[in-house]
């Protein structure tokens, strides 16, 4: 498993289960559906999304080492951050925790 896949699941392990907020995966890619090749997704977009339970929308996107976000990623947090959700770039668990009890304060 790398580790990307690591911390992604992670994250899902220990937000998935909270009462006060729900996440799940957010995947992006193509897909080849028999001949026809098809893009899904958002370019940019997170690797996790969820809401709290207030209604915000959380987009997390997850770094490891010393990977850094595209110009896409950066637009599309600036997106999310301009329409009121909650971003978070995460390179470990404490990452997203300590980022939603701060919006939770809020």
């Amino acid at each position: 498993m790398t580790p990307h896949k690591k911390l992604q699941n992670e994250i899902l392990r220990a937000f998935g289960v909270r009462g006060d907020m729900r996440v799940w995966l957010n995947p992006r890619g193509v897909g080849l559906f028999g001949n026809r090749r098809v893009t899904f997704g958002v370019p940019g977009q997170a690797d996790i999304c969820g809401l709290l339970h207030t209604g915000r929308m959380v987009q997390i996107e997850i770094k490891v080492g010393p990977d850094k976000q595209s110009n896409d990623q950066k637009n599309f947090q600036a997106m999310i951050e301009r329409m009121g959700g909650l971003y978070i770039l995460a390179r470990s668990v404490e990452d997203v925790r300590a980022a939603i009890e701060e919006a939770m304060k809020k």
